[in-house]
């Protein structure tokens, strides 16, 4: 019987080896590996029958992206995790990944014991970025978009979302999804998470508790 704590994780690579090599890696994490998929129409098509919680994919897939995976299944799967995994320290990359709603760049010639500490973050939900690209990404000129940055600063002064919609003239609907981008980017639940997150990572200037 499968635990029910466990981490149903789909694996998405174009390279059988990786595949296997990090099947390995999550099952000593005591991860399930449900699927891996060398591209992302099957990968898609497993998703829209099968119910996940981690998914890892590699930046390049043949001709596709791994960007374009990430932004199709936060759309369709939205609670999800994602982790994409790459050959390149390419800090465009790593914040195209982090904008479509990945929460984790990681890198591929990592050792195999930090990677799996790494994984095992990402999928308990928290925000990882390989050291190597971190500094360069986050910050918020690269990893908050303007708006959302925005939203934040006032999530911050202890504004609801109603009072944050008519500062910048927006309906409180609105400001609640740049919110969940916010928290998905930075890999939190709460308001309080979120700001106290974004303070310790240098995305805001150390304010009152929210």
């Amino acid at each position: 019987m499968t635990n029910e704590n466990t981490v149903r994780t789909v694996l998405v690579d174009d390279h059988q080896l990786v595949l296997e090599g990090l099947s390995r890696v999550l099952a000593r994490e005591g991860m399930t590996v449900a699927g891996c998929f060398g591209d992302i129409p099957s990968t898609l098509s497993f998703l829209a029958c099968h119910d996940i919680d981690f998914l890892v994919a590699d930046l390049r897939l043949g001709t596709e992206s791994g960007i374009s995976l990430v932004g199709e299944v936060r759309r369709r799967h939205p609670a999800v995790r994602i982790a994409i995994l790459s050959c390149f320290d390419d800090t465009d990359s790593a914040c195209a990944a982090l904008h479509a709603g990945a929460t984790g760049y990681l890198l591929k010639d990592t050792s195999t014991p930090e990677l799996a500490r790494q994984l095992h973050d990402i999928s308990a939900g928290h925000l990882v970025v390989d050291s190597r690209v971190a500094a360069a990404v986050l910050n918020p000129q690269r990893l908050l978009a303007a708006q959302e940055l925005h939203v934040l600063e006032l999530v911050a002064e202890g504004l609801t979302n109603r009072e944050i919609g008519k500062r910048l003239f927006l309906s409180h609907y609105t400001v609640k999804d740049y919110l969940c981008r916010v928290m998905r980017k930075l890999g939190t639940s709460t308001r309080a998470e979120t700001v106290a997150k974004a303070v310790h990572s240098g995305l805001l200037r150390p304010t009152n508790p929210v």
